[in-house]
């Protein structure tokens, strides 16, 4: 297994991805997603769902929903939401813009599309729910244990992040709800970054943890920045990961499990979206999301 403790690394000059444009989404947008042609974003404070066409960097819809919405998946014909504040998900048409909700566990945190289903963890309720896309219907609750995060779907299975004191991820059997924990070895293996072959996970606010998700073993431990989020797969090959309290992006090497260089982002930079040939983050702590040529 591969350990490296790595601090600031600052890009080389010249060398840092280029901005393209800023789009002023609303307040604190936190989850994004392509999906039917463009970019759609959910703004916590503002509580809208937003539409961006990535061919004029515009915001062409608002779906005014409530404050609160977080995470955001597409599927099924849909774009789907939650909302932590309502105990709600929401579905989306991209079309039309109408919606239908139905109440999930207390304070829902992430969601997921994958094996038919549409996967939401309950941080509160300690749950992990399976929808019917097409009635709405919670066909599955699954008790997955305290404070259950972030979703993936990757070799075969459902895999879930926990925070707090959890030192384990798990990985869940999309047809016999079977839970099997892997141990990672550090606090709070939250996030799944995107798009990437391994399971990259940040873990403990500054680590990042490769799991093989076929063998199951931690094969990397890395240690860098100070408050790291929802990372991507780049066009590069890089992997992005976003530092919201430096208001940052660390790019890293995934072959090597090395940091590359780190660049200036949007304010509370949360999440990376790799998208129509670009990298969008969103300013979480901010209102808008910055367009990057990588």
């Amino acid at each position: 297994m591969k350990v490296a403790a790595i601090g600031l690394v600052l890009a080389v000059a010249g060398s840092s991805p280029q901005v393209v444009a800023r789009i002023h989404t609303g307040a604190s947008p936190g989850g994004a997603v392509a999906a039917f042609g463009a970019v759609w974003v959910a703004n916590d404070g503002a509580g809208t769902l937003v539409r961006i066409d990535p061919r004029t960097n515009r915001v062409t819809r608002h779906v005014r929903l409530r404050p609160g919405l977080f995470s955001v998946a597409s599927g099924f014909g849909a774009i789907w939401t939650v909302n932590y504040k309502r105990d709600s998900l929401t579905r989306v048409d991209p079309a039309s813009g109408r919606t239908r909700t139905v109440r999930v566990g207390a304070s829902p945190f992430d969601v997921l599309c994958a094996f038919g289903r549409v996967w939401v963890t309950s941080w509160e309720a300690g749950l992990l729910s399976q929808i019917d896309p097409r009635s709405l219907r919670i066909v599955r609750r699954i008790r997955i244990g305290p404070r259950p995060t972030g979703l993936r779907a990757a070799a075969g299975a459902v895999w879930v992040g926990f925070g707090r004191k959890a030192t384990s991820i798990a990985r869940v059997d999309p047809k016999t709800a079977t839970i099997r924990r892997v141990q990672v070895g550090e606090r709070a293996p939250s996030w799944f970054a995107a798009g990437t072959r391994a399971l990259w996970i940040q873990a403990a606010d500054n680590r990042l943890i490769r799991v093989d998700p076929r063998t199951t073993r931690v094969t990397a431990r890395l240690s860098f920045g100070r408050t790291l989020a929802q990372g991507s797969l780049a066009p590069d090959g890089t992997i992005w990961i976003p530092d919201k309290e430096q208001s940052l992006v660390y790019r890293l090497d995934p072959a090597k499990a090395r940091v590359v260089d780190s660049f200036a982002a949007g304010p509370g930079a949360f999440l990376a979206l790799n998208a129509y040939g670009s990298m969008w983050l969103a300013s979480y702590a901010g209102d808008d999301v910055w367009r990057f040529e990588p």
